[in-house]
């Protein structure tokens, strides 16, 4: 059960560390979704960049709950 997360003596919620590797993901991913055409021919990138990380942020959160490792 992660509910904060010690490093180095300071207390970071779990919710920004799972947030931190959402965005990383998100990072790795939105290289890979811009080399479809979809991608590419999308009216406003920035949005879809951002419901890129939502839905890694609560694919996270539901992965974590599922192992029960965040509740």
């Amino acid at each position: 059960m992660i509910n904060d997360m010690n490093i180095g003596g300071v207390f970071f919620p779990g919710l920004l560390i799972i947030a931190v590797l959402a965005l990383v993901f998100t990072l790795l991913c939105v290289p890979l979704f811009s080399l479809s055409r979809i991608y590419r021919r999308l009216p406003y990138r920035p949005l879809m960049d951002f419901s890129i990380y939502i839905v890694t942020f609560s694919l996270l959160i539901q992965g974590l709950n599922a192992l029960g490792l965040f509740a």
